[in-house]
């Protein structure tokens, strides 16, 4: 046991260490590739703005090219998703060629299309992860969330097909309002099982603009505080949990790999920064993945260069989450400051004071 601890602490540290030379290099090292955008779930909650079809989805020769391309390139990793991925036909064809290419791939998906035939194809085709949503243990509010009667019953089995089958498997939740008393049982069963489990704090506006179902069903700040002290006790060993550093950094308006190492595709074949907005939208197709890459390092450096940067000296950096695509979707620009993080940082400042009075 202790041997497999340290090898699974040897990887960590080795896919570490390429992430960081990738970024150093800027190059791609990880990206995201939606291959459709239809989906059987209804999700209230999701950023897509519906099953919507604009365009001609890739056909399944032009993604061999793109693979063929990415692998050209040096990437390591891709993230396939949707929509639901498994909705296309040619899927195992897709992924048989992706690990073909010798990429390292996960796949996110709602799980309600895997049975036991399907894990087993996906065991076949070498899929390195399984990231499932899984919003509540309470059928009635799973389902409620995803609008298919019956959907916790097949994506609870899915989960448990998966993990019998020693396929890695993962599962996350979205905090909202309706589903806030469920994520510590979540939790709780995602242990019994012996499988990762995430929580995301933030519902994303929808791509189109459409923020109601984000402004009426997200938690605030103390609200999701409490909700990680009981999902990741571990995290919170330190008396008052506080960060030590600031949370952003004042010269790069990007904190994450967007620029430096990862990307997103989307259905259509377009190069964009990241799976929460539609921008540039480089047309890989006619352009080449490569030469759209380069055009999108230059933009994010001219993003980060333009001097309009407004959280240099904000008082609530250290307790800001903010993203510069979350600005994008609010506002229409990158630089400026985001009203949902702006409240959030404000409520995390007031409880950390709250907590060093309380242990003062």
């Amino acid at each position: 046991m202790a041997i497999e601890v340290a090898d699974k602490k040897e990887k960590k540290e080795f896919f570490k260490s390429l992430r960081k030379r990738a970024r150093k290099r800027r190059n791609p090292f990880s990206i995201m590739f939606e291959l459709t955008y239809c989906c059987n779930f209804r999700c209230f909650h999701c950023y897509l703005p519906g099953s919507r079809r604009e365009e001609k989805e890739l056909s399944t020769k032009q993604v061999f090219s793109i693979l063929e391309q990415l692998k050209d390139m040096g990437v390591y990793n891709i993230g396939f998703t949707g929509g639901e991925a498994l909705l296309r036909k040619d899927i195992f064809e897709i992924l048989n060629y992706a690990n073909k290419c010798g990429f390292k791939y996960g796949l996110l998906t709602n799980g309600y299309l895997i049975d036991e035939e399907t894990a087993k194809r996906l065991k076949q085709a070498n899929v390195n992860k399984v990231d499932i949503t899984f919003n509540a243990l309470n059928p009635e509010i799973f389902d409620a969330a995803t609008q298919v009667k019956g959907s916790f019953k097949r994506v609870k089995k899915a989960v448990e097909i998966l993990n019998n089958k020693k396929i890695q498997v993962a599962i996350k939740s979205t905090c909202m309002s309706i589903n806030k008393n469920e994520l510590f049982s979540v939790s709780r069963y995602a242990r019994r099982l012996g499988i990762p489990y995430r929580i995301d704090g933030e519902i994303l506006p929808c791509r189109s603009g459409y923020k109601e179902c984000a402004d009426k069903f997200s938690l605030n700040a103390k609200e999701i505080y409490a909700i990680r002290r009981r999902v990741y006790p571990e995290m919170f060993e330190n008396k008052n949990g506080s960060r030590s550093r600031p949370r952003r950094k004042k010269n790069r308006l990007f904190n994450c790999g967007v620029g430096l190492a990862s990307f997103s595709l989307n259905p259509y074949g377009r190069m964009n920064l990241c799976l929460e907005i539609d921008y540039p939208g480089y047309n890989v197709l006619s352009e080449g993945v490569s030469a759209c890459w380069e055009k999108m390092k230059r933009d994010v450096d001219n993003l980060n260069n333009a001097g309009e940067f407004v959280c240099s000296d904000c008082d609530l950096r250290k307790y800001c989450g903010w993203c510069p695509g979350r600005s994008f979707m609010e506002t229409g620009k990158f630089s400026n400051c985001s009203d949902y993080f702006r409240a959030r940082a404000k409520e995390r400042k007031l409880m950390a004071k709250r907590r060093n009075e309380s242990y003062g």
